[in-house]
């Protein structure tokens, strides 16, 4: 077994662990280069690195697939105008390769979080993130609910309670 077909088969393998789980794998790339999940330089410098470096491949790959990936938006933009977004999808090619890429910090991860992250205590915090997340979860969830609000409440001082 050669270094080509070993390199291939972790690239196979990578592109169809992604495939079954996209959420998850664009979420934990994200983490790979963000500072507030208390990962070091250590991780988020392959990480942006490799991002970098994989968009840049990307493009030219996103050059020559514009006839597809233009035919793609245009279905998109004729069925639900809202939701067509040109840039991820005629740049396509080069978002997944970025976020592939971007995994060469994924070995530099597991290091850190068993040397030094998994005896961190957990982070409380603050009282305007749980605000935030209090907002953010309301959004999200509340939105099914076909509720008028009653605040403020009438400007004649009375209540309906």
């Amino acid at each position: 077994m050669n270094l080509r077909s070993v390199a291939v088969a972790l690239v196979a393998a990578v592109l169809a662990a992604g495939l079954g789980s996209c959420g998850q794998f664009v979420e934990y790339t994200d983490d790979l280069r963000d500072p507030t999940t208390r990962r070091t330089l250590f991780v988020r410098s392959p990480a942006t690195i490799g991002g970098v470096v994989g968009f840049a491949v990307g493009t030219p790959v996103s050059v020559a697939a514009l006839p597809v990936t233009y035919v793609v938006y245009s279905y998109q933009k004729a069925e639900s105008p809202d939701l067509a977004d040109p840039l991820s999808t005629l740049l396509f090619p080069s978002f997944v390769l970025w976020r592939t890429v971007s995994l060469i910090a994924a070995p530099f991860d597991a290091l850190e979080f068993l040397a030094y992250r998994a005896w961190l205590p957990p982070r409380t915090p603050t009282r305007e993130e749980v605000e935030q997340m209090e907002l953010e979860f309301d959004e999200r969830s509340l939105q099914s609910y076909p509720v008028r609000p009653i605040y403020p409440l009438p400007s004649d001082g009375r209540s309906d309670g």
